[in-house]
This record gives structure tokens, C-alpha cells and sequence, in this order.
């Protein structure tokens, strides 16, 4: 990017005349835990917009560690489903039911964060948009209201915390994945 006088005098500072360049932006701490950190800083202040992103993201960050060979779309949706998912099915006497699968999540951070970048599903943006909607209501979650799913952003962020908390503890104990936590996301200054 190139900057311009105009975006220096609005404020906007380049990378690479911040004095810490060349260290890690986020300090000694696991790069996960303090996103995860941030989620919580984020549900406590009610900003929900900022605590959806970080929800949808979250899993992606985790599931690079925790299976770095998998392809993206694989790895978030695998990591879901065990880390999170469980708080998405019932048990039905017809069956165990899920509501939002790892895969579903991964096509609404896509359709959310990046109007369906990537989002590796057929049906696309409107699809998973007609499905799922998030809501401030925390009594409707995981309600159907005209065939849409309900989450509430509340509720939906709270269970990734809850996911993320319970991964981040056992791939701390694990020698190959806390290497991985410890050399972080490549989220350095420019040298």
C-alpha cells in the first residue's frame, strides 16, 4: 500500500514506522490466547460486530495449528465440529440432529467477513445467508423462525470461547502444536 501525505495527516501510520518493528505485534503471549482474550474483552463490552469476527476467525486460527496439512475449508470445519459443534446438535429419538455444521460455519465466516470469498460452496453467499441469521436476541438461539436458524451473537461467541478455551489447553500439552502456538501466526513488524 502505498501512503499517501493525506492518509499520514488523516492519522494512518505505515507499518513500518512503528518503533517496534520487527517484533511480534502481540507481545510474549500465544498469538490464540490473545484473540481469544480480545473475544472476550469484545462480549463483555457488547460489541458484538467485532466479537463475530473474531468468533468466525477463531476456528480458522486454531485449526492451522491443530492440522496444518489440511486444506483451509477441511481443517475449519474438522475443528468445529469437535471443539464447538457439540453445542450445535440434539438428540432426537429419530436421531441426532445438527443445526450448524463446521462446514456451514465455514461458508458464513466467508459470506460474512468476505462476501463468500472462498467460501467453496456451491449454493454461495445466499445460500448460507437464507439458512442462518445472526441475532441480538438471546432467547431466540438456535430457534427456526421461517426456516432460518437463529444465533444469537451472544451465545455463538461464547461457544467458540468456550471451544477455543478447552482446545488451547490441550494443544498446549501437546509438544508438536505448542510449537506451532509459541512461533504464532507471522505477525511481525516489517524489518
Amino acid at each position: 500500500m502505498v501512503f499517501t501525505k493525506r492518509m499520514v495527516k488523516a492519522g494512518w501510520m505505515p507499518l513500518w514506522s512503528v518503533p517496534d518493528v520487527g517484533r511480534n505485534i502481540l507481545g510474549k503471549e500465544a498469538p490464540v490466547r490473545v484473540y481469544l482474550a480480545s473475544l472476550q474483552q469484545c462480549i463483555g463490552a457488547a460489541n458484538w460486530p467485532a466479537a463475530l469476527c473474531l468468533a468466525l476467525t477463531l476456528p480458522e486460527m486454531a485449526s492451522a495449528i491443530e492440522t496444518p496439512e489440511i486444506e483451509a475449508r477441511q481443517r475449519y470445519a474438522k475443528w468445529f465440529d469437535r471443539w464447538v459443534g457439540e453445542k450445535y446438535r440434539t438428540g432426537l429419538l429419530s436421531g441426532a440432529r445438527r443445526f450448524l455444521s463446521g462446514s456451514d460455519c465455514y461458508a458464513l465466516k466467508c459470506a460474512v467477513l468476505y462476501q463468500d470469498v472462498d467460501a467453496g460452496s456451491a449454493h454461495g453467499r445466499t445460500y448460507i445467508l437464507d439458512r442462518y441469521c445472526f441475532t441480538s436476541k438471546s432467547e431466540d438461539h438456535c430457534t427456526h423462525k421461517g426456516g432460518v436458524l437463529q444465533l444469537a451473537i451472544c451465545h455463538f461467541c461464547e461457544d467458540v470461547v468456550a471451544g477455543c478455551a478447552a482446545w488451547l489447553s490441550a494443544a498446549e500439552n501437546d509438544p508438536r502444536k505448542a510449537a506451532r502456538l509459541k512461533a504464532g501466526l507471522g505477525l511481525t513488524g516489517v524489518s
